[in-house]
C-alpha cells in the first residue's frame, strides 16, 4: 500500500468512524426522545451511586468539560444528580444520582430496550475487542517516529 492509498483509507476509517458514533447517538438519542444522548451517558456514568468527579465524566462520556458543566448543572435543575464535595479528599467534587435520576436512568434503558436500539450490542465483543485494539493502536502511535 502506497502513502496516498494509505491516506486515502485513514482518511476513510475516520470518517467512517465519526459517522458510526455520530448515528449511534442520533439513534440512542431519538430512542430517548432526548436531543442528544449526553444525560443518559451521564446516568449510566453514576448509577452505581458510587459518584464520579467531572474529570472521570469528561473521560466516560466524551463531552468536553464546558459542555459537561452546562449538562450537568441543567441536570441538578431537573433533579437527575447532585454535587457532593468528596468525602475522601474536600477538593473534589462528586456527581450522586438523585432517587429521581435513577428512576429517570431506568426508564432510559427501559425505552432502549424496547426500541430495539439495544440489540445491536447483542454478540457485539468481537467488534468491541477490534475497536479497542484500534484505539490502542491509535494511541501508541508516535507520529513524530514516523
Amino acid at each position: 500500500m502506497d502513502d496516498s492509498t494509505a491516506l486515502a483509507a485513514l482518511d476513510e476509517l475516520a470518517r467512517l468512524m465519526r459517522r458510526v458514533s455520530q448515528d449511534l447517538d442520533k439513534t440512542v438519542a431519538t430512542c430517548l426522545g432526548e436531543t442528544s444522548p449526553g444525560r443518559w451517558h451521564v446516568l449510566n456514568a453514576v448509577a452505581d451511586g458510587q459518584g464520579r468527579s467531572m474529570s472521570q465524566l469528561v473521560e466516560v462520556t466524551q463531552l468536553n468539560a464546558a459542555t459537561l458543566t452546562r449538562l450537568i448543572d441543567a441536570m441538578i435543575a431537573d433533579n437527575l444528580v447532585n454535587r457532593n464535595v468528596d468525602a475522601a479528599d474536600r477538593r473534589r467534587v462528586l456527581v450522586h444520582p438523585t432517587r429521581r435520576g435513577q428512576l429517570t436512568h431506568k426508564v432510559m434503558n427501559q425505552a432502549l430496550a424496547e426500541g430495539g436500539i439495544s440489540s445491536i450490542a447483542v454478540g457485539s465483543e468481537p467488534l468491541t475487542q477490534l475497536l479497542t485494539a484500534l484505539l490502542d493502536r491509535i494511541q501508541v502511535s508516535d507520529p513524530v517516529s514516523l
